[in-house]
């Protein structure tokens, strides 16, 4: 198994520094900038498991599902956006950002949910990149920056524009949730776009933005 000292483990693992020397690294699509190693959540945010030992029998019995598909290894990473179930303990989790670290968020929603960042022809259909690291392969027309919401086989596209309910995903503001207002078309990726929130407007790069429609994605 990859490891790596806890101390240098990134900002926004939620471990104690002081414990045992050594953690999981995120295995699989999952940037290691935005998730969690499996174990971690396991062990560390839930506490359904005690060891890495109990981790790995929970992940083997198929006992937790990340966008409703079973995971297979304790290192496979879980990430923004993700929704996180355990079946036998009847909860569910939507992972979210808080500054620099990562919420977790339960809810009962666990619709799938990715923001597109690339895409590319094949043939009669589209490759479509997402920003957690996995493709959706359609004959449908999206648009980059969109978000696609999966729900029991169908895809609904939400558009990032003007008048857009928006999660901040990175940069000064992670994890407020706001009303894109205005969107700076600045060229070479220097797009910005103006948020309100509660009446306070700031201004943040547009590839820090997801639009999330009618997504539970605050406490």
């Amino acid at each position: 198994m990859t490891h790596q000292k806890r101390l240098s483990a990134p900002k926004h693992y939620p471990v104690s520094r002081k414990e045992n020397t050594y953690i999981s690294t995120v295995k699989g699509s999952r940037s290691k900038d935005n998730a969690i190693p499996a174990n971690v959540f396991l062990r560390d945010v839930t506490g359904y498991a005690e060891t890495d030992k109990e981790a790995i029998r929970i992940v083997k019995n198929g006992d937790i599902l990340r966008n409703g598909e079973e995971l297979r290894d304790v290192k496979q990473g879980i990430g923004v956006l993700d929704t996180v179930e355990l079946p036998k303990a009847e909860e569910s989790f939507r992972v979210l950002r808080d500054g620099k670290d990562l919420d977790f968020l339960p809810t009962e929603d666990t619709r799938k949910a990715a923001k597109i960042t690339g895409k590319k022809v094949e043939g009669d259909e589209k490759v479509y990149h997402l920003h957690n690291g996995e493709n959706h392969t359609s004959t449908e027309d999206f648009q980059t920056g969109s978000t696609l919401v999966f729900n029991d086989g169908s895809v609904e596209e939400v558009e990032l524009e003007e008048g857009a309910e928006v999660l901040v995903m990175s940069g000064q503001h992670a994890g407020q949730a706001a009303e894109l207002e205005e969107i700076h078309r600045r060229g070479m990726n220097a797009d910005t776009g103006t948020i309100s929130e509660n009446g306070h407007e700031f201004e943040t790069k547009l590839e820090n933005l997801v639009a999330v429609g009618d997504l539970e994605v605050t406490g």
